[in-house]
């Protein structure tokens, strides 16, 4: 339940950001997460595979703060930019 909260976490914050390869690229890396998750309904996973799963996530919500965070950035140094 945990995973898959934090993978629609990723989710709700990919769709704030502009389409761009890296959002298509990290989109298609969700999709995998969200996948793995769907097959422990047939079996359960591992104590590894699940913390495996849960790093692949973690680095996910971090590869999109910093997306966020550049996307940020980019209109503070614009709106300085035309004063």
């Amino acid at each position: 339940m945990v995973v898959r909260e934090a993978i629609e976490g990723v989710l709700r914050r990919l769709e704030q950001l502009l389409p761009s390869k890296t959002t298509d690229e990290l989109r298609a890396w969700v999709h995998d997460c969200w996948q793995e998750v769907e097959r422990w309904g047939a079996s359960q996973p591992t104590d590894r595979e699940q913390d495996l799963l849960m790093k692949r996530v973690l680095a996910l919500h971090v590869a999109v703060t910093k997306l966020q965070r550049d996307a940020l950035l980019a209109i503070v140094k614009g709106s300085f930019a035309v004063r």
